[in-house]
């Protein structure tokens, strides 16, 4: 019985809750949070749901746990705020995307919204928007009806502790830098003040003749956030928007967004390299440090390929800032069938890790491309033709650490990559980490239950790979007698 290309005769999730640090006592807290989230994606393609469905529904069953950093639960910036990223690319590459947006619930829902209003005509010709920031996502969010929360809203008792743990000693290191510096003016001096006069006005007082006269610039702030309608902020069934049992302590070490065991039928490896070392010590191991990009991969019934990432972004980190996961090409990346691609190869891959250096590398469109054509660099230039593994190995070791923007810079170099590759055979799933752990869950149409692992390298810098293969069951029919192939 031959089969039609691109059919599609397999759906399969995988989702990933960070890469970084992940206290075993916490593994399994993480862990549940993956499958449920896989088991919840799966139950929606199973009835006929997309595959930008799944994702969608994936990411938010990982925005609304307080053991990930994204939604609900995410770290505080500098003010004490949270401020969310998120990204969705449907089959075709286009996206939706919102950067540093708050009081927005679901962050990976005002981005599905994004890609879905793209694609309507506006009037006069105007081009839609593919990515929002800031109070104008917020108000998008409002207008479009999803649930837009307090300012507190999405701002979990354990985040604020944490930022009050992380104010306290900034403030502290600040004093310290001071008094080393030989430096004794008020903390308050090195405050920024807004401007008291118009630089515009004061240049065209000095051009003009007569008396000048300068006036303050307007104080006028932006319209305040809209205030979602108490019947709206009601959560989905399901979901956890309140703190979960066993909420995570995060110590400060920054990656957006984790030494490795196989569970279930994902097989890891490891290779030594100059990497990032595990923490040390009992506290170490008591403590989770992992500021998760989640993010969600889906092939759908049809076949299409669908892929997102949602965060909270780094603690501590300055207003406005946007990360990797609100960065199409950086946290996530799809590479469309080619019509004539006879094999319908399509790759979709997202990143987790210290997010300004996923950024330098163009870390997801890299690896989507070295697994999409299945080669790595060569050190003499040019490229070479190799397994999709030994491809991924590469773009952390080569692409990743080997960039110059990494290896010059102040901060260490950390990422968790999941890339999956569909062909007419199957959809094959490759994820590789320089951490010391990464949270993962992958469930196909054929599976029971979702395959759950908590990937964890050996120590000593060493890059953890792993992966797994979902086919569905073919079979030949021949005079009437059917023939199991796979």
């Amino acid at each position: 019985m031959s089969r039609s290309k691109g059919s599609g005769d397999i759906s399969a999730i995988f989702v990933h809750a960070g890469a970084g640090f992940h206290a075993p006592h916490n593994e399994k807290a993480h862990l549940e949070t993956c499958e449920k989230a896989a088991r919840v994606a799966m139950s929606m393609l199973k009835n006929g749901g997309s595959a930008v469905d799944a994702v969608e529904i994936a990411i938010m069953m990982l925005e609304d746990s307080e053991m990930t950093n994204a939604g609900y639960g995410s770290n505080l910036n500098l003010e004490g705020t949270v401020e969310c990223d998120a990204t969705v690319v449907n089959h075709l590459g286009r996206s939706g995307a919102v950067g540093a947006v708050g009081q927005v619930k679901n962050p990976i829902s005002l981005a599905r919204v994004i890609l879905d209003a793209s694609s309507k005509p506006l009037s006069l010709a105007r081009v839609p928007p593919n990515f929002l920031v800031g109070q104008g996502a917020t108000d998008f969010a409002y207008e479009h009806g999803l649930v837009v929360l307090p300012p507190d809203g999405l701002v979990a008792p354990s985040a604020r502790e944490r930022w009050t743990h992380w104010k306290r000693d900034l403030e502290a290191a600040t004093l310290r830098e001071r008094k080393q510096s030989g430096e004794h003016t008020r903390l308050s001096s090195h405050f920024r003040r807004p401007p008291t006069v118009n630089p515009a006005q004061l240049l065209s007082a000095a051009s003009s003749p007569g008396p000048a006269s300068v006036t303050g610039v307007s104080t006028q702030s932006t319209k305040n956030p809209p205030t979602a309608d108490p019947r709206r902020i009601t959560p989905p069934a399901g979901s956890e928007l309140a703190p979960s049992i066993a909420p995570r302590v995060n110590d400060g070490k920054q990656t957006d967004g984790a030494r490795s065991a196989a569970v279930g039928n994902m097989s890891t490896s490891h290779d030594n390299l100059s990497l990032p070392e595990a923490p040390h010590g009992v506290d170490a191991m008591d403590i989770d440090r992992v500021n998760d990009t989640v993010g969600a991969i889906a092939i759908d019934s049809k076949g299409n390929i669908a892929a997102g990432s949602s965060s909270g972004g780094i603690g501590m980190k300055h207003r406005g800032r946007i990360g990797p996961a609100a960065l199409v090409g950086i946290g996530t990346a799809v590479f469309p069938v080619d019509p004539n691609d006879s094999e319908a190869t399509c790759v979709a891959t997202i990143t987790s890790g210290t997010g300004e250096h996923i950024a330098t590398t163009m870390a997801a469109s890299t690896c989507a491309s070295r697994i999409y054509y299945s080669h790595r660099k060569r050190k003499e230039g040019g490229f070479e033709e190799v397994t999709e593994e030994e491809a991924m190995k590469a773009v952390i070791s080569d692409d990743f650490m080997g960039h110059p923007g990494v290896i010059n810079s102040i901060c260490n170099g950390a990422i968790g990559i999941l890339s999956v590759k569909k062909t007419v055979d199957g959809a094959f799933l490759h994820f590789a980490h320089n951490t010391d752990s990464f949270a993962l869950a992958s469930m196909s149409s054929v599976d029971k239950k979702p395959v759950c692992v908590m990937s964890r390298n050996g120590g000593g810098g060493t890059i953890a790979q792993g992966g797994r293969a979902c086919r569905a069951k073919r079979y030949l029919i021949t005079a009437n007698v059917q023939i199991k192939l796979s």
